[in-house]
C-alpha cells in the first residue's frame, strides 16, 4: 500500500490573527517542511496552501518558502492548490469561485513558477459545478470525502452506499459528525483508488481521490494527544485500511489530510474539547516527536507517494462519482457554512455589490473591476464567518475574522460604486444580538451564582461580568436598525463578552465527546 500525507496549511483560520501568523509558520509548516527535508528525504509528501497564505509565507518568511521550494524542486513535495481567500465553493456563483482559484494561481505563478496540478477543495463543499471550476482553472486532480460520497446519492436516488447509508446519513445534519456506525472493511476501494469519472465532465478530464475522517480525523486526534488515540492504535487503523485482496493492483490510502496546524500548534483543540476558546494556536512541543514517530513507523510498511501520483498512476474505478449538492465533510453540509449568523448578514450585501459589479463590469477600468472581484470573492472567507451560533454550541466569530470579510467587502463595493443599503432588510444589531445573547446567558447565569460566594474577590468579578454585559445589551438595543455591523462595534461587544467569561473564570461552550472514532 502507498500511502499519502497532505498537509492543508490555513492562515484564514477562524481566530487566528496576524500577529500570530509568523508563529504558526514556524511552529507548524516550517516544522513539516524541516522533519521531511532532514530526516525523512526519500518520503513524498503533499503541501497545500491557499493564494492568501503562501503571500503571508513568502512576505513573513522568505526562508520558509525558500525551503517550501526546495522540497518542490527536488520533487519530494507535491504543492497542492486551493481558492485565494478559502472560500466554500458551493456557496457562491460558479463564476466568483472561478476569480478566487484563479487569484490563487498567479501567486503560485509568482512564488513558485507554476499552476499545481492538484486542488484542495475547502470542507469538501460540493455543488455540481465544483469539479467544472477546478478543471476551468488547470487542474486535473481534486481531493473528496469518502463519507460524504459513502451517504450521497445517485442521480436515480438510490444511495452510492446504502449499507452505508442507511446507518450513517441522518437528517437533522450536524455541525460535525464523526460517529461511524458503520465497520467499514479495510478493503474499501473508494480509499485506495481514484475516480476517473465525474459526471458532468468528459471522462478522465479530472480525476478525484477520497480522503476519510475515519483515518484522517484520527490523525487529529492522534496529534493532539486526545486519551485514547496513540500512535499504536493509529498504525492499527492505518494496517486495517491497507489490506487489499492478492489479485488487486496496489492501491493508496490518505492517513493525513487536515489542518497542518495541528502539528505543532493546538489549532482550535482548546476552543471545541476543553471549552478554552482563549487557548488557541499555541505550542505543542510533542508534535516533531509525534510525526517522526508516525513517519518512521508508516515508512516500514509501504511506500509514499504524492497525489497526483496516487490519481494518474493508479488504476481509477470504474463507477462515476457521484455527491449529494449541498454536502461537505465530517458530516455536514456546504450550507453549515452559509447559514451562520455572519454569513447571513453578509450575504445580502455580498449579492448587491455583485449585482452592481457584473452590470458596471464592462464600463469599469480593467485593473478595478478584477480588484473588485479579489475583494468580494475574499469576503467569501469561510472562517470569517465561523464558527456558527448553535444552542449547544453558542460560539462567536472571532473580531478578526469578521473584520477581514468586512473590509474586503466595504473595498469592492468602494470599487464598483456604492449600493443603495436601504435594500438590505437584515438588522445588524439583531443579528448581533443572535450571536452574543446565548454566550452572554451562559456567563449570566454563573456570575449570579458566583455572586452569592463569601469571597468579595469573587463576588466583585461576577457583578463586574454582568455589568458588563447588562451595559452590552442596552447598547445593542439601542442601535436596532442597522444595516451594517461595523467591525469596530463588534469587536467591542465580543471583547467585553471576552471579558466577563474571563472573570467568571470561563462557560462551558459545548459538549463534546472526544471518543467518537
Amino acid at each position: 500500500m502507498k500511502y499519502i500525507a497532505i498537509f492543508h496549511a490555513n492562515l484564514n483560520y477562524a481566530y487566528l490573527t496576524p500577529a500570530r501568523y509568523e508563529f504558526v509558520i514556524r511552529h507548524s509548516y516550517e516544522l513539516i517542511l524541516d522533519i521531511f527535508r532532514t530526516q525523512f528525504s526519500d518520503l513524498r509528501f503533499v503541501f497545500e496552501a491557499s493564494g492568501f497564505t503562501l503571500e503571508q509565507i513568502a512576505q513573513r518568511t522568505p526562508d520558509v518558502l525558500e525551503k517550501l521550494k526546495q522540497s518542490i524542486r527536488t520533487g519530494q513535495c507535491e504543492f497542492m492548490g486551493s481558492p485565494y481567500a478559502h472560500p466554500m465553493l458551493p456557496n457562491f456563483p460558479e463564476a466568483d469561485g472561478i476569480w478566487s482559484i484563479k487569484f490563487s494561481n498567479q501567486v503560485y505563478q509568482k512564488y513558485l513558477g507554476f499552476i499545481p496540478k492538484s486542488f484542495w477543495n475547502p470542507e469538501c463543499g460540493w455543488r455540481s459545478f465544483v469539479p467544472k471550476q477546478v478543471t476551468a482553472c488547470g487542474y486535473r486532480n481534486m481531493i473528496g470525502d469518502f463519507e460524504a460520497y459513502s451517504r450521497s446519492n445517485r442521480p436515480d436516488g438510490y444511495p452510492n452506499r446504502p449499507e452505508i447509508a442507511a446507518v450513517e446519513r441522518r437528517k437533522d445534519q450536524a455541525f460535525y459528525d464523526f460517529s461511524f456506525q458503520y465497520d467499514l472493511p479495510g478493503t474499501e476501494q473508494a480509499i485506495h483508488f481514484p475516480f476517473a469519472t465525474i459526471p458532468g465532465l468528459a471522462p478522465d478530464k479530472l480525476r478525484m481521490f477520497l480522503r476519510s475522517d475515519r483515518v484522517a480525523q484520527f490523525g487529529v486526534r492522534y496529534f493532539m494527544g486526545m486519551p485514547g488515540y496513540t500512535l499504536e492504535q493509529y498504525l492499527t487503523l492505518i494496517r486495517k485500511y491497507s489490506a487489499q485482496p492478492e489479485n488487486e493492483p496496489e492501491g493508496a490510502l490518505i492517513i493525513f489530510a487536515d489542518d497542518a496546524e495541528y502539528i505543532g500548534t493546538n489549532g482550535w483543540f482548546k476552543l471545541k474539547y476543553q471549552n478554552q476558546p482563549d487557548q488557541v494556536f499555541e505550542a505543542t512541543p510533542g508534535s516533531r516527536e509525534k510525526l517522526i514517530r508516525l513517519l518512521t513507523a508508516c515508512k516500514d510498511m509501504g511506500e509514499f507517494t504524492t497525489f497526483d501520483s496516487a490519481c494518474n498512476e493508479i488504476p481509477a474505478l470504474s463507477e462515476p462519482l457521484y455527491f449529494d449538492d449541498d454536502s461537505a465533510w465530517h458530516g455536514a453540509t456546504a450550507s453549515t457554512w452559509s447559514n451562520t449568523p455572519i454569513a447571513r448578514l453578509l450575504r445580502p450585501w455580498q449579492d448587491l455589490v455583485r449585482r452592481k459589479l457584473v452590470e458596471q463590469h464592462d464600463r469599469l477600468h480593467k485593473k478595478i473591476a478584477k480588484q473588485a472581484w479579489f475583494h468580494l470573492t475574499n469576503s467569501y472567507n469561510s472562517d470569517g464567518q465561523w464558527p456558527p451560533t448553535l444552542p449547544e454550541a453558542p460560539h462567536i466569530v472571532h473580531p478578526y475574522s469578521y473584520r477581514y470579510c468586512f473590509e474586503n467587502l466595504l473595498a469592492a463595493e468602494l470599487l464598483v460604486g456604492s449600493i443603495d443599503r436601504r435594500q438590505l432588510t437584515i438588522d445588524a444589531f439583531e443579528v448581533l444580538h443572535e450571536i452574543l445573547t446565548p454566550q452572554q446567558d451562559l456567563i449570566l447565569k454563573k456570575a449570579d451564582t458566583i455572586a452569592q460566594s463569601h469571597h468579595p474577590r469573587d463576588r466583585a468579578r461576577a457583578q463586574q461580568a454582568s455589568a458588563l454585559l447588562l451595559q452590552s445589551r442596552k447598547m445593542l438595543s439601542s442601535g436596532l436598525g442597522n444595516k451594517l455591523l461595523y467591525p469596530a462595534e463588534y469587536e467591542i461587544h465580543a471583547n467585553a463578552l471576552v471579558q466577563a467569561r474571563r472573570l467568571v473564570g470561563g462557560v462551558k461552550i459545548e459538549n463534546v465527546s472526544i471518543s467518537d472514532n
